[in-house]
This record gives structure tokens, sequence and C-alpha cells, in this order.
């Protein structure tokens, strides 16, 4: 504030009333006094008056109150007078948020030119326009910086928003592949099942063929017991039928088996192929989940530069505030520049242009701000979406990551009964690998036998010859003894040969009567052919092998028997 000196000096280059010792504001429910100081140009007169107006009155008429000026006694060889104007409490505005001022209304003076609003003088400082120019530029450079600070946030945005957009689209390929890799791992455990199947049927096969073995074993031993076997040939004929048919059931298998094993071999080239898939799926999801945390990074970090944006916003705001009272002001000192005086009128309407060039920026300046606000709403709601759509990712990719977790369990599961099947075919090797090398043993052990019954038949066809030439040489010697008392006596040798005769005949029909049994090699004269089978049969033989187990115990011989199945 200026003093009554100053003032005094400043009036006949500015104005001739200056108030002084005025505050910014005044307590409220409390009488104001408005202290005033005339210059020596003035000539006070009875119809003066101080006024309250409203910042941004348009007329003398738009006054809120007003108190008359006291009239001074003596002001002549004065150079300044000072007066006082007191409005009482209950005469001053009631609301608090508006601006007011003082205003001193002049008596009209005759004037061509003049009005009735020129009768009022406004005091005015250049260092309040100063200030405006001031707080104006600092407002636009806050609002440039702020505009710049809004581009780079919305090149990040655009940035941020196609990276969102590639990541989506890699997940979107990444679930399709893991969507074909479970397809793929479905119709593995389909095969899979299948092969389960045809292995259980190839296990009731199994257990049929030793069902029908022992049934055969206990049948072969019934009629060995029960009823007689035909002859030796026929008998060679049924059991080598029995062992073609054995023969042809055993390839049948082997193919069945070498055909299994040809589809569990594919089945487990596409499990290891399914399972390189399902590790590079892993190596891809990992690839996604560290994308995705980085974006996760990049939007926290947005999220921290929008809400310094909206701390900025709020404070371009209060700016905005501010520029919107400095405006009011301008337009307050606009609304007294017509009312310089004349002598300082050039100066008053640069400022007054100044003060409406200041008005129209800050009007500028208000629509920059409003767009501006505008656009950080909508990049706002545009990271809201990104958001939303950034938690439907994660949650595809939660999903996706459940989906890939059941199917490697389940491929896990797959691979143990996989390889459980894989045991289950070497066993299966295994037993048919041991029916193979007893069967080969068994038709050695047959061939051997039947070796030695054709070489014991010839031994016994040559003993049988030569038996027969000893008797006949016997019979010769004998009869050349008795040749020389028979030319005596013919009758008693007449009844020699006739008691003699039939030696070699009778005793030839005994060696044909005496029979040899092939398993134990006794022989048995006398004897008729099914007494010989009888004696066979009451022999304890091994199914298998087909060695004569007499001599052994029942537990011994059952230990002998199981020791071929195992």
């Amino acid at each position: 504030m200026e003093s009554p000196a100053e003032a005094a000096e400043a009036a006949p280059s500015f104005s001739r009333v200056v108030f002084t010792d005025i505050p910014y504001s005044y307590p409220p429910a409390a009488p104001i006094t408005c202290t005033y100081t005339l210059c020596d140009a003035f000539q006070p007169s009875s119809r003066d008056w101080v006024g309250i107006f409203k910042v941004g009155w348009s007329s003398t008429k738009d006054y809120h109150t007003f108190v008359w000026v006291e009239q001074t006694q003596d002001v002549a060889g004065q150079h300044t007078v000072s007066g006082q104007a007191v409005f009482k409490e209950y005469y001053l505005p009631k609301d608090d948020l508006e601006f007011y001022q003082f205003c001193f209304r002049l008596p009209a003076e005759p004037s061509a030119e003049g009005g009735p609003d020129e009768e009022l003088l406004v005091i005015t400082t250049q260092e309040q326009v100063e200030q405006s120019v001031r707080e104006k530029a600092e407002l636009q450079s806050e609002l440039d910086r702020s505009s710049a600070e809004n581009k780079t946030l919305k090149a990040a945005l655009q940035r941020e928003q196609q990276q969102i957009q590639a990541l989506k689209e890699d997940v979107d390929k990444k679930a399709g592949e893991m969507s074909d890799v479970v397809k793929e791992l479905r119709q593995s455990r389909e095969a899979v099942e299948t092969l389960e199947s045809s292995l259980e049927q190839l296990r009731q096969e199994n257990r049929r063929l030793k069902e029908e073995m022992l049934q055969q074993r206990s049948q072969t031993q019934q009629k060995q017991q029960s009823e007689s076997l035909p002859a030796d040939g026929s008998a060679r004929q049924k059991e080598q039928a029995k062992y073609e048919r054995a023969v042809m059931k055993i390839n049948q298998q082997k193919e069945e088996l070498a055909v299994l094993r040809g589809t569990i071999d594919l089945q487990s080239e596409e499990i290891a192929t399914l399972n390189a898939k399902v590790r590079e799926g892993e190596r891809e999801l990992s690839k996604t989940r560290d994308c995705i945390q980085l974006q996760q990074v990049d939007l926290q970090t947005s999220e921290k530069d929008k809400a310094r944006l909206k701390a900025e916003l709020q404070k371009q705001q209060s700016l905005v505030q501010s520029m919107e009272e400095e405006k009011k002001r301008n337009q307050e000192l606009s609304s007294r520049l017509p009312e310089v005086e004349t002598v300082q009128s050039l100066p008053d309407e640069d400022l007054k242009d100044r003060c409406q060039a200041l008005g129209r920026q800050l009007d500028e300046a208000r629509a920059k701000l409003a767009a501006e606000r505008e656009e950080s709403k909508n990049l706002q709601r545009k990271g809201e979406l990104l958001d939303r759509e950034l938690q439907h990712v994660n949650q595809q990719l939660e999903k996706v990551v459940r989906l890939l977790e059941q199917e490697q369990r389940k491929s896990g599961k797959a691979e143990l009964q996989l390889t459980e099947i894989l045991k289950l075919m070497a066993e299966k090797d295994m037993v048919m690998e041991e029916k193979d090398h007893l069967m080969v043993l068994e038709k050695r052990e047959k061939e051997e036998l039947h070796r030695e019954n054709e070489a014991l038949k010839r031994d016994n066809e040559g003993l049988r010859r030569n038996y027969a030439a000893l008797h006949r040489a016997r019979s010769d010697s004998a009869a050349a003894a008795e040749s020389i008392p028979s030319a005596s006596r013919q009758n008693p040798a007449g009844g020699a040969d006739g008691r003699y005769g039939n030696v070699g005949p009778d005793v030839e029909q005994q060696e044909e009567e005496s029979l040899v049994c092939h398993l134990c090699q006794e022989s048995f004269p006398g004897i008729t052919p099914d007494e010989l089978q009888l004696h066979q049969q009451s022999h304890r033989l091994c199914p298998f092998c087909g060695v004569v187990c007499d001599a052994m115990e029942q537990s011994e011989f059952e230990d002998h028997v199981y020791s071929h199945e195992l």
C-alpha cells in the first residue's frame, strides 16, 4: 500500500483520489473504515460519495452500498486532504465468496464527451498488472509442461497398448497350440486305453491257454489211468497233431505280439513328440509370463504417471482458479481504465489493451487446460480398459496353465501305464520263449525216444533172428545125432520126430510174445499189448519233458512240473 505522502506526489500523474491503508480482506460482522487522500488539484463537493462495488461492475448503478463523504472545513493551502468513510456492518455484503472494491464517485461535470460512468475515480497500480503478467506466464509455462507430459504419456500408453495387443495375440496363439496338444494327448490316451484292452485280451488268452494246457494234462492223465491208448503209431500222430496245434497258437500269439509291439512303438514315439511339444509349450508359457510381468511393471509405472498427472491436473485446476481470479482482477482493471484522467489516456489505453490480451490468453489457456483435462480422462479410461484386458489375459493364462498341468499329469499316468504294458509284454515274451524252449526240448526228447524205440526194435529183430538161427542149428545137430539109431529103430525115431518137431516154432512164438516197455526198458514175455499199455500208464511222467518220475514223491513231482511253468 502507498503512504499518503507518496500518493500526494503521484497525484499529478495518476489520480486525484488515493485510497490508503486498504487491506485485502476485512473481518465479518464489523464496521469498515475506508481511508482516502484527496490531492490538491481535487475540489471536493457535497455530492461526493464512496461506494462498494462487486468486481466486474459495468455501471455506477451496480453499487452494493455507499456513504456520503464528510466535508472538510478548511482545505485552502493544504497540499493533501485525508478523509474517512465508515460503512456499518449491517449494510455490508453477506456473500463471503465474492470480491468487492471501493470506488469514489465525483459529481457530474459538464462535458461533451463524458458520461455518468466517468464520474468514478478508480485506484490501481502498475505492479498489479505486472504481477498478473508474471502469473499468466507461469501458468502458461505450467500448461505447456503439462501438455508435453500428456503427449509423452499418450505415446507411452499407445506403446503399451501395442505391446498388450501383441501379447494378447501371442497368448491366443499359445492357447490354440495348447488345445492342439491337449487333443493329441487325448488321442494318445485313447490309444493307450486301446492297447490296455488288447493287452488284457492277451492276458485272458494266455490264462485260457494255461487252463487248456492244465486241462489237457489232467485229461491225459485220466485217459492214461482209465482208458487204453491206441497203438504207438496213432499215439504219436495224436501227439504230433497236438504239438502242431500248440505251435500254430504260439505263432499266432507271436504275430499278435509283434503287431502290438509295433503299435506300442508308434504310441511311444507319439508320446515322446507330445512331451517335446509340452516342454516347448512350457518354455513359451514361461516367456509369456515374463512378458506379462514386464507389462505389469510398465502398467504400474503408467498408474504412477497417471496419479502424478492427476495431481498436476488438480494443481492446474487450482491454477485455473487463480487465473480466473486474475482475470476478474484484469476485468476490474479494464473497467477502471476508462476512468483514468485524460492526461494519462494513452498509457491507460495500452494497459487496457494488455489486460484484454491477457484476458484472451487466459481464455485460451483455460480452453487448453479443459482439453488437456478431457484428454487425461480419456487416457484414464483407456488405462482402466487396458487393466481389464490384462486381467482377462492373466485369467486365460492361468486357465492354460491349469490345463497344461492336468495334461502333464495325464501324460505321466499314460507313461506309467505304457511302462507297465511294456513290462507285461516282456514277461509274456519270456513265457513264450520258455514255452518254445520246452516244446523244443519235448520235441527233441520225443525224437530221441523214437530213435531209441527204433534201435530197440532193430535189436529185438536181430536177437530174434539170432535166436531162430541158433535154434535151427541145435535142431540140425540133434537130428544128426539121432539119425544113427534111427536106422535100427525107425519107429522110435519117428516118435522122436513127432515129439520134437514143433520145438522151433514154439520158441519163435515165445520170442514174439516177449514185449519191452519203452519207458523203463524192461522186457515182459508172455504179455499182451494191452497189458503192456496198462503197465506204461502206471508210470508217472512229466507232461513237459517226459521224464519218468516214479522214484519221486508227490510234492517233488509237483515242484518239478511247476518249475517248467515259471
